[in-house]
């Protein structure tokens, strides 16, 4: 453990940790949700089953509304967050991230490429509302841990600016 109540950071970590596990709590089931509306719209217009998608929706639309109610606490609390324990690792973290988020673009990018050209449906129109879900999946989750290292890499003025409205 580090000295974290030495480090004048710790509280503004702390905060942009809270305020990023909000945020993940209700945008990664809200990118299920999104993903299966694309499968199911691209199905539906191509004539297939939109039925995998209905259920995406379904289920990416209630978990992402339970995460929202579940955080709705830490979400409005005047409270001061819990300081970052290990400020190293936080630090660490907001160096990797753009290459995370770059690294895992690419890496979907060439498996679905591989999906369309090695498998023997891949190329077909059948495939479509299951590539457009894996590309749905795919730049929401890197939106996602785009902004939480956003987040975290601006934490000092985000909250700052929280400790000006309390």
């Amino acid at each position: 453990m580090t000295g974290t109540a030495t480090d004048p950071r710790a509280a503004a970590f702390g905060f942009g940790q809270r305020r990023s596990w909000v945020f993940s709590a209700w945008w990664y089931p809200a990118v299920l949700a999104t993903a299966g509306a694309v499968h199911a719209g691209l199905a539906t217009v191509l004539g297939q089953s939109a039925e995998i998608g209905v259920v995406m929706v379904i289920l990416g639309g209630v978990f992402a509304a339970l995460g929202w109610i579940f955080t709705t606490w830490p979400r409005f609390t005047r409270k001061p967050p819990k300081p970052a324990s290990d400020i190293p690792r936080v630090e660490q973290g907001i160096r990797i991230t753009p290459g995370m988020v770059r690294f895992f673009l690419a890496a979907s990018a060439l498996g679905i490429g591989a999906l369309l050209l090695l498998t023997p449906m891949g190329g077909s129109v059948e495939a479509v509302p299951l590539l457009g879900m894996l590309v749905a999946v795919t730049l929401g989750t890197a939106a996602g841990l785009a902004y939480t290292g956003r987040l975290m890499k601006n934490s000092a003025d985000v909250y700052s600016r929280w400790l000006n409205r309390r």
